[in-house]
């Protein structure tokens, strides 16, 4: 195997005999290798998607969760109204957090709005 050596015909029939099982085997594995990565990813998204509902941040009560995104806001300037920073970014997260960062006043209380 670590040389340069070139089989004969008959050599190369039998060299082929011995690897066919072997390949088939190989074949066999990248199939069931296939299927459990298929399943891991099921499982993972599965798990994933059920550990968001026992998340303690569902737990926390809407005056913590208003002073957390408080928190958030640039602290040397007023929120620009984009996307990308609070309290629109918060807003997007999820249909709970855009609730309760539209029904809270005090989150829109110091908003810059560039002229265009």
């Amino acid at each position: 195997l670590g040389t340069n050596y070139c089989p004969q015909d008959d050599e190369i029939s039998q060299i082929s005999a011995l690897i066919a099982e072997p390949s088939l085997r190989l074949i066999i594995l990248d199939q069931e290798l296939r299927k459990l990565t298929d399943e891991r990813e099921r499982l993972a998204t599965y798990v994933d998607s059920h550990a968001a509902l026992i998340s303690p941040v569902r737990r926390l009560p809407l005056d913590i969760l208003q002073e957390i995104f408080i928190a958030c806001f640039p602290t040397h300037r007023n929120c620009v109204m984009s996307a990308t920073e609070a309290p629109v970014l918060l807003g997007r997260i999820c249909s709970s957090w855009r609730d309760i960062s539209l029904s809270r006043p005090r989150l829109w209380s110091r908003l810059h709005i560039p002229k265009p």
